[in-house]
């Protein structure tokens, strides 16, 4: 039995790979497969499993796949200390990156420059679909093609069978140093000596034009979540209670590394209805004061760093040389009336915040930001843009 191990996160469609190289190696005769996911009630973007199995006979056996032939990881993110411990002798890891690896067992495919190549945005699951393609025998490619007919809808055949065709190129592309290997005399010394290959002698990472990634970066564990457990059962429960439950959106420990999209606002046409920020399921979008709303000038006057002073005009704010809060400069923004009646905006000619550059109402914590693109759809302005990562950070 031939046993795959998908790692994702919800919304790459991990499960949808399996299922799809179920179904492409159950289309011969005498062959078997089955397909299911391992996933608790979280929301898109938290890890999840699933599972293929295939084999020549009758599969009875449904429980979760311990240890693997083929070990996919759809977000690098997910590639942790201890890895090898679900791998099989002589099985192979497939991971969704362009580093290099310090292990000749994990294999870097660029999954999302491939799909996004083809789709416009980065889909990693099918790439891997045409790398298992090329990699194992009990699974052919025009299988893989008429199993994506079968079961995608007609208006995703042609690009993903086009995503299929380009990683199993870039896969036969980084292949051909491996299979030199085993007569080079130097490779052959090192196996001998049991020493691990360094990054340089490892096998090439696969971009999307099949090349070798240029930086040699070794994967280091993710950091151990900061959460506090119940170590003694002599705490007291509301100790307990007091160091364990939070308000929604807590968030402890920075999630937004593997993020492909980023949401970003639009000043200009934002009108603060605040739909974002009601519907961000990890409330990363937070409400940002502007400096043109009198409510500021009204904080600004009640701050420490203010006194007020009352005459026969009435009553003025003035910002004393210690008040230095973003309300307190702007304060003295706010038109007010002057003996001959006239508005300080009236003097200036235009309003007294027009010549600032326009602040949106709300912001994005992108430290926690997951890229799900709940916040987009949820604006009725079209004031929010999903824009790539790479677009992001070349600006």
């Amino acid at each position: 039995m031939i046993e795959i191990l998908w790692h994702g996160r919800g919304g790459q469609g991990a499960f949808t790979a399996a299922r799809l190289l179920g179904a492409a190696a159950s289309l011969d005769d005498g062959r078997h497969a089955l397909a299911f996911p391992s996933f608790g009630p979280e929301r898109r973007g938290a890890p999840m499993r699933a599972f293929t199995k295939l084999s020549d006979e009758p599969i009875g056996d449904r429980s979760a796949v311990a240890k693997a032939d083929y070990v996919i990881y759809l977000d690098d993110t997910l590639l942790g200390e201890g890895w090898e411990t679900e791998l099989k002798p002589g099985g192979v890891v497939l991971v969704n990156s362009v580093r290099m690896f310090d292990d000749e067992r994990i294999a870097a495919l660029d999954a999302d420059g491939i799909s996004a190549a083809v789709l416009g945005r980065p889909i990693p699951n099918t790439v891997f679909l045409g790398a298992l393609s090329a990699l194992c025998d009990r699974v052919s490619v025009e299988n893989v093609q008429e199993a994506i007919r079968q079961y995608m809808p007609a208006k995703l055949h042609a690009k993903n069978i086009a995503i299929v065709d380009a990683a199993r190129e870039a896969m036969g592309e980084a292949q051909e140093p491996r299979e030199e290997a085993p007569g080079h005399p130097e490779r052959a010394q090192h196996e001998d000596e049991g020493s691990r290959a360094t990054p340089a002698e490892s096998a090439p990472s696969l971009t999307a034009c099949g090349g070798s990634a240029q930086d040699d970066v070794v994967v280091s564990p993710r950091p151990a979540s900061r959460i506090p457990a119940l170590r003694s059962a002599n705490l007291d429960p509301a100790d307990f209670a007091h160091s364990t439950c939070f308000d929604a959106g807590y968030l402890t420990v920075k999630n937004a590394g593997w993020r492909n999209m980023r949401p970003v606002i639009d000043a200009a046409s934002c009108t603060g209805c605040l739909q974002c920020y009601l519907y961000c399921p990890d409330g990363t979008v937070y409400k940002v004061p502007s400096a043109c709303q009198p409510t500021e000038a009204a904080d600004a006057a009640a701050s420490p760093g203010t006194r007020s002073r009352g005459d026969a005009e009435g009553s003025r704010t003035e910002v004393s040389p210690e008040g230095t809060s973003c309300g307190a400069r702007f304060a003295s923004a706010i038109p007010t009336i002057s003996d001959t009646g006239e508005t300080l905006a009236d003097s200036l000619g235009e309003p007294a915040c027009a010549s600032m550059q326009p602040t949106a109402p709300v912001a994005i914590d992108l430290d926690f930001c997951k890229g799900c693109g709940i916040c987009a759809k949820a604006c009725k302005f079209n004031s929010i843009t999903m824009i790539l990562e790479s677009e992001a950070d070349a600006r």
